[in-house]
């Protein structure tokens, strides 16, 4: 019988460790804040920077939520951006994806300064990652599922499949699993043996973002899947990229959406925050949150 991933233990675990970091901060006169840029009116994404705001809050992290309209120029929010980059007391800067079309998204990513990039998606952090240099901060989604991995003891020298390559979870995460040594292979698009790859798999890892991509008949019996895939329905729903009810019936362990990686990855990007902010201050603490295998 399957295993469903509870993304909900682990994140509140991580966040309570987070509370007592934030507290020696506080102790000590420093207040760390994020600031949250959020363009348009996506109702996921309204919704996940709710969630981010309201767990950050939680252990004790001020937010500043700063809202434009989809209309907003690329000048406008540059602006807004570079002032929040040399305000005192901010820890992290975040821009919530997806940005409205008009605006050219990497170019405003990049003008985060990287010390303060908590979602690691200005360029010269993914480049630093990329290369295996020394880097500020783990990608927050990749981060989650190696966080998970490690919190259910799932070992890694099986068949990794990891399915979708983009910017936000496929390449950051095969990065990290480099950096480990690890071996895996990549399935997207343009995988002509896309099927024969998924079938192999002891772990199989989407980030896709297509409902109903990754079906029972597709997994062979015992496999554990992480679904990292998040689009909206209709009904206004978020759904992954697995088939709930016929992934489960052959596979041991589960990550489903919602509930699995989502809850764990908010739970990264603050941790990152809370890194930031021990940096800048150059309190102790950092260097064992940067430490730890999955973060």
């Amino acid at each position: 019988m399957v295993e469903l991933i509870d993304g909900k233990k682990i994140a509140s675990r991580i966040l309570n460790e987070l509370k007592i970091e934030v507290s020696k901060l506080h102790a000590a006169g420093i207040f760390p804040r994020l600031v949250v840029f959020l363009a348009g009116g996506d109702p996921a994404s309204i919704s996940y920077t709710k969630i981010k705001k309201k767990r950050a809050e939680e252990i004790g992290l001020a937010v500043d939520l700063i809202s434009f309209p989809s209309s907003v120029s690329k000048h406008e929010l540059a602006q807004a951006i570079e002032k929040a980059n040399r305000e005192k007391g901010v820890s992290g800067i975040l821009v919530q994806l997806p940005l409205p079309p008009s605006l050219p998204a990497q170019e405003i990513l990049d003008l985060v300064l990287p010390d303060l990039d908590v979602d690691c998606l200005n360029s010269e952090n993914k480049r630093r990652l990329a290369d295996g240099d020394d880097f500020r901060f783990y990608p927050p989604a990749p981060a989650a599922i190696m966080e998970i991995l490690e919190n259910y003891n799932v070992g890694l020298a099986g068949h990794i499949v990891l399915v979708g390559s983009g910017q936000l979870i496929g390449k950051p995460l095969a990065s990290m699993l480099l950096s480990r040594k690890i071996s895996f292979e990549i399935a997207n698009r343009q995988t002509q043996n896309f099927g024969e790859l998924v079938a192999k798999a002891d772990v199989l890892i989407s980030a896709v973002g297509k409902p109903g991509l990754i079906t029972g008949d597709m997994v062979k019996p015992g496999v554990v899947v992480i679904d990292a895939g998040a689009a909206g329905s209709e009904k206004g729903e978020i759904l992954g990229d697995v088939e709930v009810r016929s992934v489960s019936e052959k596979a041991r362990l589960l990550a489903a959406v919602p509930g699995g990686v989502g809850p764990v990855t908010v739970a990264m990007v603050l941790r990152n925050v809370v890194k930031s902010a021990q940096r800048q201050t150059k309190l102790p603490g950092s260097e064992s949150l940067l430490g730890r295998k999955a973060a």
